[in-house]
């Protein structure tokens, strides 16, 4: 697929808390009418988490304004991953001993969405979680054309969780990318 990051359009790294209200905006107007949606959870006006001050985030904008962003964490133990504390004691053990990086908080304007932004924002940080010397990317979806989209990418579940915050009635799939089995097909010239 080829990208429509061009001059009207910018994908850039930040970090908190750079353009972080800008982000936690985003996040409620992106999901607050999405299917299944908390409405008290998506009640406040940012969503922004601690999770957020130890992020690389990035953003896509056009004209300045952000219609998409994404964040990655690296974590030492699977324990501070969002949505570990979901986990079955049985499948922690698949990350014990392993320097982990989670993909989280991919937000799309909803008036952009379907431009292949979310491809653009896995792939960088698919690289960084590279450059960082990560073992095993983690990631968590509700969303079938996320699986699908992450599936395409080399990610496979791990296993199906249930009560996440934002949607307590819809499953979360748990998904686990291991860099040391393979190397993301990440386009060169990305301004990460």
């Amino acid at each position: 697929m080829e990208s429509i990051i061009s001059e009207t359009y910018r994908l850039e790294k930040v970090l908190y808390p750079n353009r972080m209200d800008e982000i936690g905006v985003l996040r409620v107007r992106a999901w607050i009418n999405e299917p299944g949606a908390d409405p008290i959870f998506f009640s406040r006006r940012a969503w922004i988490e601690p999770l957020d001050q130890t992020a690389f985030h990035w953003i896509i904008t056009r004209n300045n304004v952000i219609v998409a962003a994404a964040r990655m964490n690296i974590h030492e133990t699977i324990a501070t991953a969002p949505y570990s504390w979901l986990l079955p004691k049985e499948e922690r053990f698949r990350f014990e001993n392993q320097k982990i990086a989670s993909f989280s908080r991919m937000v799309i304007d909803p008036q952009f969405r379907g431009n292949g932004f979310a491809e653009q924002l896995d792939r960088a940080r698919i690289r960084m979680a590279e450059k960082k010397s990560v073992d095993v990317i983690v990631a968590s979806t509700q969303l079938n054309f996320r699986i699908r989209a992450l599936t395409k990418l080399g990610f496979s579940t791990a296993c199906e969780l249930h009560n996440a915050p934002e949607r307590p009635d819809w499953p979360l799939y748990f998904m686990q990318y291991d860099l040391k089995k393979q190397l993301a097909d990440v386009p060169t010239g990305l301004n990460l």
